[in-house]
């Protein structure tokens, strides 16, 4: 952290090479684009995946006439289906923004979010009604030693290419690319069961295990859709997170330059990929507006560098009260009211409160 320096001397004026303001923000939109474009990539991904969990997941149910399999293919051509619109999702969340969407297309990556997990639920239902059907009405399960095969590799697929693209959608910040993951990693879930419940027929010749394992299975893809319509909700709603305003504080105390005397009413708003930040930040009353301005560009330059180029900043400076004094330990102060101590660091919950 950067020594508090005597009152009455300003923060550092902005180097003579800095980018101009228009220049600045171009290179910002250029970072901010080149970070988001691997999103696409992954999106094709799991639209190829789909079709080949389709594939092989059908091939393996026309051989067994397997109510799990039936029920694990049906979730596939779901994903296949969420998966079309989550790459175009992904795709018109990176257009950049224009009059009609000053704060940009993110949103409508929960949208495909929501959209995703609905579908998970409702092929639940139709998974479970399968299997309540076969539970009553028995059908022969021919040539299982075949289908567990299919089923087997369908798991393997699905986990692995699941894994893989949930993990980028939270290095990328994209609730489609989680979604779109983690609906394969319960893809690969299913299939594991179908496997498993055929092998226990084959072994048992009980074919009510079949029937048991859909329900089962449908029971679960419904629990996960509620889990990703919720999240999805949650987002366009701008639900709060606690974890990024306690990071957004411990970037503030960490890099806190002289004359930063207290920040409040900081809100983080989550634009799919993208992060909006708000921020009132108060500085010493005695400050030119110049110096001020350059300390704001300062602040959020910092959270910029934590949150990643696509990261949109405002702050709002304002300038200090007597009341502020207990936070403030500049040095002489021409204006100081009260001692002061600037006892730290700064937590989410402080930072996000309100002042005036």
């Amino acid at each position: 952290m950067t020594p508090f320096v005597e009152s009455d001397a300003p923060p550092p004026s902005p180097p003579a090479d800095a980018p101009a303001g228009e220049a600045g923000a171009a290179r910002r939109r250029r970072e901010a684009l080149a970070a988001r474009r691997p999103t696409g990539r992954w999106a094709l991904l799991g639209l190829v995946a789909s079709i080949a969990l389709i594939v092989l997941k059908g091939v393996g149910y026309l051989v067994t006439n397997s109510a799990a399999m039936l029920s694990d293919a049906l979730e596939s051509l779901v994903h296949l289906v969420t998966s079309s619109f989550a790459l175009y999702a992904v795709w018109l969340s990176e257009q950049p923004r224009d009059d009609n969407h000053p704060y940009g297309h993110g949103k409508i990556e929960y949208v495909s979010a929501g959209i995703e997990g609905a579908l998970v639920l409702a092929a639940g239902v139709g998974v479970a009604a399968v299997g309540v059907k076969r539970l009553l009405f028995p059908v022969e399960l021919p040539d299982l030693h075949i289908g567990a095969a299919f089923s087997l590799a369908s798991a393997v697929v699905a986990l692995a290419v699941g894994r893989a693209i949930a993990n980028a959608g939270t290095r990328l910040r994209s609730p489609t690319l989680e979604a779109d993951g983690l609906h394969l990693s319960s893809d690969a879930m299913t299939s594991f069961g179908a496997f498993a419940g055929i092998v226990a027929v084959a072994v048992t010749g009980w074919t009510a295990i079949d029937a048991l394992l859909a329900i089962g299975l449908g029971g679960w893809l419904v629990v996960h859709g509620a889990g990703v319509v919720r999240a999805s909700l949650g987002g366009l709603l701008d639900e709060a997170s606690p974890e990024l305003v306690e990071r957004l504080a411990a970037t503030l105390w960490g890099r806190r330059e002289a004359g930063w005397i207290l920040p409040h009413a900081a809100k983080i708003h989550r634009l799919g990929q993208d992060l909006h930040i708000d921020l009132h930040l108060v500085f010493p009353r005695y400050w030119t507006l110049e110096a001020a301005h350059h300390a704001s560009h300062l602040a959020a330059d910092a959270v910029r560098d934590e949150f990643g180029p696509s990261t949109e900043v405002m702050v709002h400076a304002e300038s200090c009260e007597p009341s502020d004094c207990v936070a403030c330990d500049v040095v002489e102060c021409p204006v100081r009211a009260a001692p002061g101590s600037a006892d730290g660091p700064w937590t989410g919950p402080w930072i996000a409160r309100r002042l005036r």
